[in-house]
């Protein structure tokens, strides 16, 4: 047999030695790695479940009486965001865990379909006559200042036309602008009476030539009623509604509304999150103004949900809500109606056209409607809120109702 020298068998002795070494030092790193991970998911999910709760458990405080809760509420989708990052996580480390993040999310479903849905349109079998096809929009008035069309100077009359050739049975106009002195901004003509449509305006302010600013609806079936929904406290914000006859002789109730604004420009927000002094000057700037925002828009969604139980008629309710769906505002009207993105829509729905990727413009329903399609329209850019476009078909009262 042949034999090793000495040299050789104890340098194959160092290095199965240094090997095993490295070997156990890097099991050893990586035990502890998985520690520190498991610990840190722990924290995290523990974080979110907390955040979680009191997001959703703000929603149903009134900011007018408790403010901070608007902005508990506000951050509501962080934690929604995190927990999912979470359940992906857990199913790379140690599956079983997953499970709590996975059971968060059923139980949250309804708040994730909030900002994200997978609906569509659906079949029907109501005759074309009996569809009701609606079109919200904040038209931010028709960009009739110079700096909102100085890129385009076509832009004004692309987006008259646009509006006032919308096949919509019903057209709920935010930011109205009119001027009948001028074709050009003409709306009651252009968008009412040459496409024969009927129209209720509510104005906010009419400037020194005569230039009306605010809401309007208008409507290709008959309007036998209208009026305003009032607000306690002085603002520029309202809401509106009429009572349009249907071909069917039933009664819809339609409200416009344009709620307190959040009165933030994208600027600032980029401002405050880029460096420590924006954060002092901007921020604060930003985090009063929505606390005034989520303060008074409390109060006019009370009154406008007063006014919506006191109808006799189905409702459907458009607008610019200025809110957030995390928010208390949008959870109210949640709470007795139902939304339309919700319902029917796809994808994220966002309809602010701008760096903010937010939902804020919204259609809400009573039960008697049934919706058969909902869309943004954000391949419509004349401003910067997209369209909303939906179809409803109003079905007839039941036993108990017609009782």
């Amino acid at each position: 047999m042949r034999c090793f020298p000495e040299n050789a068998r104890k340098g194959a002795r160092t290095y199965v030695f240094l090997a095993a070494s490295g070997f156990l030092r890097r099991f050893t790193t990586a035990i502890k790695f998985f520690s520190v991970l498991r610990k840190i998911l722990f924290f995290l999910t523990s974080l979110s479940t907390l955040w979680l709760l009191l997001g959703v458990a703000c929603q149903y405080v009134p900011p007018h009486i408790f403010w901070p809760a608007g902005f508990v509420a506000l951050s509501l989708p962080g934690a929604l965001v995190l927990n999912g990052v979470l359940l992906l996580l857990w199913l790379w480390h140690k599956p079983l865990w997953a499970l709590w993040s996975a059971m968060l999310i059923f139980l949250f479903w309804g708040q994730h379909t909030r900002y994200f849905n997978l609906g569509g349109s659906k079949a029907s079998l109501a005759p074309q006559a009996q569809q009701i096809k609606v079109l919200s929009y904040n038209v931010r008035v028709f960009n009739v200042y110079k700096h909102l069309h100085e890129a385009d100077p076509g832009l004004p009359e692309k987006e008259m036309q646009w509006v006032a050739e919308h096949p919509a049975d019903i057209l709920c106009l935010q930011e109205f602008y009119h001027d009948k002195t001028e074709n050009a901004y003409n709306s009651r003509k252009r968008i009412g009476k040459q496409q024969n449509r009927e129209i209720y305006v509510g104005k906010a302010l009419t400037n020194s030539i005569g230039a009306e600013f605010g809401l309007a609806i208008f409507s290709k079936f008959p309007i036998i009623n209208k009026g305003t929904v009032t607000f306690e406290r002085p603002t520029k914000n309202q809401v509106i509604f009429v009572d349009v006859k249907l071909p069917s002789k039933d009664t819809l109730r339609v409200y416009n509304m344009h709620l307190e604004s959040m009165a933030i420009e994208e600027k600032d927000v980029a401002e405050a999150i880029q460096s420590e002094a924006g954060l002092k000057t901007k921020g604060r700037n930003v985090a009063r103004r929505l606390k005034g925002g989520f303060i008074a828009r409390s109060h006019q969604v009370e009154r406008l949900l007063e006014h919506i139980k006191s109808s006799k008629h189905p409702v459907l309710l458009c607008g610019d809500l200025n809110d957030l769906p995390s928010s208390y505002t949008y959870q109210q009207l949640r709470r007795h109606l139902k939304n339309g993105f919700e319902e029917g829509g796809s994808g994220f729905g966002f309809t602010y056209n701008g760096k903010l990727p937010i939902r804020i413009d919204n259609q809400f329903y009573s039960d008697r409607l049934e919706l058969l399609q909902f869309d943004v329209l954000n391949q419509i850019q004349f401003t910067d809120h997209f369209p909303l476009e939906a179809t409803y078909v109003l079905n007839a009262p039941s036993a108990e109702e017609g009782d």
